[in-house]
């Protein structure tokens, strides 16, 4: 049989918002019905959040929304990365709105046929179909310095070519000349 291990008579529970009101460290949360929800909260938007190590105090800093790092709403607050890279939980919305740092695109070029009766064009660029431009063609020579390129083209360090001492019609630098040698006396 199962018996609970401690048979101590536990206290009468009290009212557990009495001891909390009397703890200075408890802030008061807001009700669900205050926080704004994630259709309200975009990008660029300006908010006070509540950081994660000032839960306790309550204490909010404002800034402007970067990224939604949660999915749908939250009965604490919508959490979100704001632009100087803090985290916290939405607790109220700004003023006005800021307009998100926009980034600048290439024009998209789709085929023809691509657009289906109704449809939309894709939200991403599709690189396939940028033009292309080939980079130059370029030689070693080319990254050579303006005094080397009018240099004489003789290579600098060239071998002596040897002639093969038995059949006298192979010619070679010298380890060439000797492999040659050893075929002759194989």
């Amino acid at each position: 049989m199962n018996h609970p291990r401690n048979r101590q008579q536990r206290p009468p529970r009290q009212d557990q918002d009495s001891t909390r009101r009397n703890d200075r460290s408890y802030a008061p949360r807001p009700s669900t019905s205050s926080v704004p929800t994630v259709q309200q909260v975009t990008r660029g938007a300006l908010v006070s959040i509540v950081l994660k190590e000032d839960q306790t105090t309550g204490r909010e800093v404002q800034g402007t929304v970067q990224d939604l790092l949660t999915r749908g709403n939250h009965p604490r607050g919508i959490k979100v990365r704001l632009i100087d890279g803090r985290v916290g939980r939405v607790q109220r919305m700004g003023g006005a709105v800021q307009s998100a740092p926009q980034v600048a695109q290439a024009p998209v070029l789709v085929p023809t046929n691509y657009r289906r009766e109704g449809g939309t064009l894709p939200s991403t660029r599709d690189v396939r179909f940028d033009e292309y431009e080939a980079p130059p063609v370029r030689t070693f020579f080319d990254f050579l310095p303006a005094e080397m390129q009018h240099e004489s083209t003789v290579p600098m360090n060239t071998t002596p070519t040897v002639k093969c001492p038995i059949c006298g019609e192979f010619e070679g630098d010298e380890v060439a000349v000797s492999r040659h040698v050893d075929e002759h006396l194989t």
